[in-house]
Parts: C-alpha cells; structure tokens; sequence
C-alpha cells in the first residue's frame, strides 16, 4: 500500500498583494483517478454550537458527495476531527481507494501525521482516522489554507443550523449557496483574506 504524508506541500495556491495587504488562495482539484475530501469544523458562537462538513469532488472539479452536522458540547478541534471522519466514511463506505484529504486546521493534520494528539480527546479519535487510511490504497494529508476550503467552511456552518446530520449525493440536493462556492472552485475563482 502506497502512503502518502504530505503535510508541506500546500495543495492551494496563495498569492499576497502586499500594496493591498491581501492575500488570495485558490482551490486545487485531486490529481487524475484520486477524490479530494475536504473538511472543516464550525464554532456558532456562545454557548458553544458547532458544526461539521465534508465534500468530495473529482479531478474535474465535479461534486460527489457531502455530508454536515450538528454537533453537541465540544471543542473546535473535535468538530474538525468529526468532518474528517465524515468525509473518510462516506468515501471509504463507497469504495474509493484514493483520497487527497485536505483540512485548514494544522492540530487535527498534525496530529494524525504525527500518529500522537496531545489531547485525549483528540487522541482518541486517531486510531478509527488511522484505520480508515489504512483501509485505502493511497491517501495524503494535506493542509488548506481557510480560504481555500470555503465549500467544506460552508457545509460546517451549515452543519450548525440543521437538526441532524445530513448526507448528499447527486447535484440535484445541493443547497445555491454551495452550489456557487463550487462553481467558483471549478474554475479557479480566488478566495481573498484581508489581513
């Protein structure tokens, strides 16, 4: 089984205008037979209601699968780890045997790489995540930055709003909203950061 641990290697584009301040990332569909999954946690503010998200798309850009949900009390980094295992199980739970796994947040991507999360909690989690790699023929780990990840951001922040988790499978469910932040995706549309 061929493993990939590629955290370096950026899989977005970002580009800074200094003159502006602003930063601007574009999103990378998978190399040719590979899915990507994206994932992203979401925090909706005090008390505490959190989200998660998850999308696969091809190398052509296309949508192939969602999934979102609520989460109860927890921490931003559990609700990130719940995305990643949303988006492993559907993808794996449907037989695709290699992934481009990217996420925005470096704890959850370290953790795993480094097979060792300093939180318990966390920890907890990295044998299931572990296995669900182990299972396909090639995966990477790759970091995103946010802007870059704005379908799975947009599906972690819906994840907040609905009752129950919820899966989508054809085009045909998705939601406008999404539908224009992958469209944007698809054909390189970049993402900016004023900072």
């Amino acid at each position: 089984m061929e493993r990939l641990w590629n955290l370096m290697k950026i899989s977005s584009y970002k580009f800074v205008d200094k003159k502006q301040n602003r930063a601007c990332t574009v999103w990378i569909p998978p190399k040719a037979g590979s899915l990507k999954v994206n994932f992203d946690g979401a925090n909706g503010g005090n008390p505490s209601k959190l989200g998660y998200g998850a999308i696969i798309r091809d190398e052509f850009g296309n949508f192939v699968g969602a999934n979102f949900g609520p989460l109860g009390v927890t921490s931003n980094n559990m609700a990130e780890i719940a995305g990643l295992l949303a988006g492993l199980e559907w993808s794996a739970g449907r037989g695709f045997r290699s992934l481009e796994i990217e996420g925005d947040s470096l704890i959850v991507l370290n953790g795993i790489i480094n097979q060792k999360f300093e939180n318990w909690k966390l920890e907890a989690s990295r044998p299931k995540i572990q296995g669900l790699c182990d299972s396909l023929d090639r995966y990477s780990l790759k970091h995103i930055y946010r802007e870059g990840n704005s379908a799975a951001d947009w599906l972690a922040n819906r994840g907040i709003e609905c009752e129950v988790p919820t899966q989508l499978s054809q085009v045909k469910e998705l939601p406008d909203g999404l539908i224009s932040v992958l469209a944007a995706d698809k054909v390189g549309i970049p993402r900016t950061e004023i900072g």
